[in-house]
Formats: C-alpha cells, sequence, structure tokens
C-alpha cells in the first residue's frame, strides 16, 4: 500500500506484529489528523477483537467510525478471537457515554437485519418499528445515518434495562439471574444474536 500510496500505515499498537510496515502503532488517546481540518481521537474498543480501535470526530458534529464494534442497531460478535466482556466494558465504560448528536458509521450495513433482532426481543418498540418501514428499501447509496439519540432507541444493546427485553430473554433463556445486571443482559443478547 505505501509503494503505492506513499500513505502512512496506522494500526491498534497490539496489532503491530501482524499487520506489516506499520509505521505508527496507536493507543487510547491518540490523535490523528488528516489535512488541516479532520483530525480523530483514537478510542481502544477491545471486544470484537483485542487489537479494534474506534475513531472519534469530537467537534460540534461528533462522529464515530466504529468498524465492527458498534453497528446500526447492533454490535459487533466475538466469534472469531474477540472476548464478550471487553465488549461489554467498552460499551459501559466508553461508548454508552457518547452524546446523543454523535454520529455513527460502522464498518458494515446490517441494520435492517438488527433492526429485526430488535423486534424480536422487544416487539413494542415502535422506535425501531418505524426505522425499519422506513429503511427497508432505502438507496444504499443514500444511506440513512443513526446518531447514539437514534442507537438508544433502537439498539437493544443498549437498551439493558427494558424490562421488555428481559422478559423475551427469559423466554429464550430461563436460567437467567432474576434480576439480571446490565452486562448479563448484554451477554445473553450477544448469544443470542449469534445464533439468530
Amino acid at each position: 500500500m505505501r509503494e503505492k500510496t506513499g500513505a502512512t500505515i496506522l494500526a491498534h499498537q497490539g496489532a503491530c506484529d501482524k499487520i506489516p510496515d506499520v509505521d505508527r502503532g496507536l493507543v487510547a488517546g491518540d490523535t490523528i489528523k488528516i489535512g488541516s481540518s479532520v483530525s480523530f481521537k483514537i478510542l481502544d474498543t477491545p471486544g470484537h477483537t483485542d487489537s479494534h480501535i474506534c475513531l472519534l470526530a469530537d467537534g460540534n458534529k461528533p462522529a464515530l467510525f466504529c468498524g465492527d464494534t458498534l453497528f446500526n442497531a447492533g454490535v459487533g460478535h466475538c466469534k472469531l478471537g474477540g472476548n464478550i466482556d471487553k465488549l461489554y466494558n467498552t460499551f459501559a465504560s466508553q461508548l454508552m457515554h457518547l452524546p446523543d448528536n454523535t454520529q455513527i458509521y460502522p464498518g458494515h450495513d446490517y441494520m435492517i437485519n438488527n433492526l429485526e433482532f430488535t423486534l424480536d426481543r422487544e416487539p413494542g418498540n415502535e422506535n425501531a418499528k418505524t426505522f425499519l418501514n422506513n429503511l427497508e428499501n432505502q438507496n444504499p447509496h443514500d444511506a440513512y445515518v443513526s446518531t447514539m439519540k437514534d442507537e438508544r432507541k433502537i439498539n437493544s444493546f443498549l437498551r439493558l434495562t427494558s424490562p421488555s427485553i428481559i422478559n423475551e430473554l427469559r423466554k429464550k433463556l430461563p436460567e437467567m439471574s432474576s434480576n439480571p445486571s446490565e452486562k448479563e443482559v448484554f451477554i445473553a443478547l450477544r448469544e443470542l444474536r449469534n445464533h439468530w
């Protein structure tokens, strides 16, 4: 890549031994600049993999480029070497605290399928129903960009205290504790989503 473009190669510090020719290993709190007007803060967001970062443009219009950690109406899986405890901690300590107006740019578009999963867990979620109806036939070249405010309404992984979600989980997982922690709900949701 460097030979063809002259680009500087940046990667998570923990992935430098796996990615050849990295010029700079990134850690939480680092800043990268593109030109004179674009700046991103590095968030260390393990879970999907141990060496996962998100890029946060933190200004008047904050934007999160979240790769495979946060998806529209969902979260990344941990099936290929990730860790569910770390993924939950990434959400609990960082992503759940982002401002409502933060725009979400995930690495893939699974929004329709994730909204269907949300509605399977929370059938009465009118916000998710509206989003699904409005987005089913959207032009993929003009896709809707959600915000954290939207996600808090439609993403079951950000609605961990919802009685409806907990009740639906209990139907599938009767061994769930009577008063589950947010972490227990998150892990149960991710496990169901792995096979849904």
